[in-house]
């Protein structure tokens, strides 16, 4: 069984500011959820949080404000994992991209409310979308980098640009879950495991499926 939040002040110093901040923003995540981000107020947020509209603005300046704070904590966690060291993972180079695809895509259907947030307020805030953006491009950054070490030891299929795979890896993952939950459709392994094999052949090569 949960537990009521602490009350604003009940714990000491930097410890109390943060878990503050965190309810706030989990408070915005919930009434933009339920209410959209266009027609949330800030006095819908601080009901959900229990918090004074001072304490609000000790924090963030306004909605948009505290959204580009939410897209900055959700967005690492989702992007990040793309690049999430594999435990335990068999099947070799298949293996690895299975499980990290599996990972972001069953992230991102954990955090698809948010990604409609955004979707949402991107045409009113760029800031929105220039914060997301930045997060996505580190993390293909990541993955480039990973493909290029492949591409040192020979593994990469001929021809094939890391940054342009690692690009292709994030868009493809990305296009498939927006579509499959903007239909309300479920994402089942084999759907998964079709998507990790177009990119596994188009990036190593057929000899890494077998």
């Amino acid at each position: 069984m949960g537990s009521a939040p602490p009350p604003e002040g009940a714990l000491p110093g930097r410890r109390s500011a943060e878990v503050t901040r965190q309810r706030l923003l989990q408070a915005a995540r919930e009434a933009f959820g339920k209410l959209g981000f266009v027609h949330t107020r800030v006095d819908d947020i601080v009901e959900h949080a229990g918090v004074s509209h001072g304490t609000f603005y000790r924090y963030f300046q306004d909605k948009k404000d505290i959204l580009v704070g939410l897209t900055q904590d959700v967005a690492r966690t989702l992007y990040g994992t793309a690049v999430s060291p594999p435990v335990g993972v068999a099947g070799g180079l298949r293996g690895v991209v299975r499980e990290r695809l599996g990972a972001f895509v069953r992230a991102y259907s954990r955090d698809w409310d948010v990604v409609r947030t955004w979707r949402q307020a991107e045409g009113v805030y760029p800031e929105v979308e220039e914060v997301r953006s930045r997060v996505r491009q580190s993390i293909i950054d990541a993955i480039a980098d990973l493909l290029m070490q492949d591409g040192a030891r020979e593994l990469l299929a001929p021809g094939v640009n890391p940054r342009m795979a690692a690009s292709a890896f994030v868009v493809m993952a990305e296009g498939f879950a927006d579509e499959w939950l903007t239909a309300d459709r479920a994402i089942g392994e084999e759907d998964l495991d079709q998507l990790c094999d177009l990119w596994v052949r188009g990036t190593y090569g057929d000899s890494a499926l077998r």
